[in-house]
């Protein structure tokens, strides 16, 4: 058995331990998606029979269950803690990893390209210089390199991390680790896409798809929603450039004025992010010195209570009580003064626009500068996204947050697809 779980156990288990184990993981890997401190979990020991069936049996939940954002959250959260795990790994436990993970991948017969790679990295690390080398040089070492086929590790060549030549891939041994959880990833992706349909003719299995569906998934996806602070930064890729605008502002120079923090923090609350967090989040901004011209002279040493009320008082628990929400495209179009915020497409110049859209390499530049020049400001917005067709219906009173839930959810379908 390994923790790459290559291949299932074989045995009998009682359908209450079963049960048990499978719900024991989604606790678990409840608290990775959460980042919050890993604690013993007898269901969970590393190469254990338990772990080894809690893993397959959860997959097997997933594929029957069909939920797309349940696969999404299974494959993300499985390798997060595949990633932890392997970051725990001292040179001894690496070796003896890539050694078993060798034995497995002779047994097996399988046309899957990413096997290969994996079979030419394990072959590395199971020496015992290489496996310390990667353990104790630096992030940015080169001093030794594996030959991959670039199709085999495109993520890194769409980041420019390796070096190209004939259409292999030169992967440096500081990104051995990096390269090694992406081949788990795709492995995850691959064995969530099978097709396993006669296994739910076998009522037991139906009815343990039933109850965690009824029980645990609904709610488990509903928490995974959650916006932590510490996770801002990640998902701001997803905003709309009203909000991705002053995210950076706010990033560089620590404060915003009043009407656009006031926006910004209703964005975020209506995003996920709960009020503690909300708290902690402007709390991290305003306990540093400001940095260049701004228009909030607040800071959290002075002005803590002022500003900790104002946060309670827009998730509607001070004064009036009243459950403020993200205002739309049309309000954000119609500020008057927008030295700070406002409608990029509206308000920026075209270099000023550019800046912002600079992670946004697949669109055409000639139609958003077209619909700005014409006032469709919306249209120009939309454009952004992947697919504009599913936006139609959401032109006429389209909002920030319904800009980011669909760019959020075209990217993570994405990112499952491939």
């Amino acid at each position: 058995m390994s923790i790459f779980y290559m291949t299932p156990v074989k045995g009998e288990i009682p359908v209450h331990l079963l049960e048990v184990i499978v719900v024991q993981r989604l606790e678990y890997l409840k608290l990775v998606l959460k980042g919050e401190n890993i604690t013993y979990n007898e269901y969970l020991i590393e190469d254990s029979l338990y772990d080894n069936v809690g893993h397959f049996t959860l997959c097997i939940v997933a594929i029957l269950n069909g939920n797309r954002e349940f696969l999404m959250f299974l494959t993300k959260t499985e390798t997060e803690l595949f990633r932890l795990r392997t970051n725990l790994f001292s040179t001894y436990e690496l070796r003896c990893f890539a050694k078993k993970l060798l034995k497995t991948i002779k047994k097996i017969v399988t046309e899957l390209s990413f096997v290969n790679s994996l079979e030419i990295l394990c072959q590395h690390l199971v020496l015992k210089h290489m496996a310390k080398h990667i353990l104790t040089h630096a992030k940015k070492c080169c001093e030794h390199k594996i030959n991959i086929p670039f199709k085999q590790c495109l993520s890194f060549v769409a980041n420019r991390q390796v070096e190209l030549s004939n259409g292999v891939a030169l992967v440096p041994c500081s990104k051995w680790k990096q390269y090694l959880v992406s081949l788990f990833e795709e492995y995850m992706n691959y064995k969530l896409k099978t097709n396993i349909r006669r296994v739910g003719v076998d009522p037991r299995i139906n009815n343990l798809v039933n109850r965690l569906d009824k029980e645990f998934i609904s709610s488990l996806l509903n928490q995974s929603n959650i916006l932590l602070c510490k996770d801002v930064d990640n998902v701001s890729k997803y905003f709309p450039l009203c909000m991705l605008n002053l995210h950076q502002t706010l990033r560089q120079k620590h404060r915003l004025s009043h009407s656009q923090r006031f926006y910004y923090t209703l964005f975020l609350k209506s995003i996920g992010m709960p009020v503690q967090e909300a708290i902690e989040f402007w709390k991290a901004e305003y306990t540093q010195s400001p940095d260049g011209n701004h228009r909030c002279s607040h800071s959290w040493e002075q002005d803590e209570k002022k500003i900790v009320y104002g946060i309670r008082h827009m998730y509607g628990l001070e004064g009036a009580r009243k459950n403020y929400v993200s205002v739309n495209c049309h309000r954000i179009q119609s500020m008057d003064n927008c030295a700070e915020g406002g409608c990029p497409f509206k308000y920026f110049d075209d270099k000023k626009l550019f800046k912002l859209l600079e992670n946004h390499s697949q669109i055409s530049m000639s139609q958003l500068y077209e619909l700005k020049k014409k006032k469709q400001y919306t249209s120009a917005c939309i454009l952004t996204l992947n697919n504009i067709e599913e936006c139609d219906n959401y032109r006429f009173n389209f909002t920030p947050v319904e800009y980011f839930s669909l760019n959020l959810k075209q990217n993570l379908l994405h990112e499952i697809n491939e």
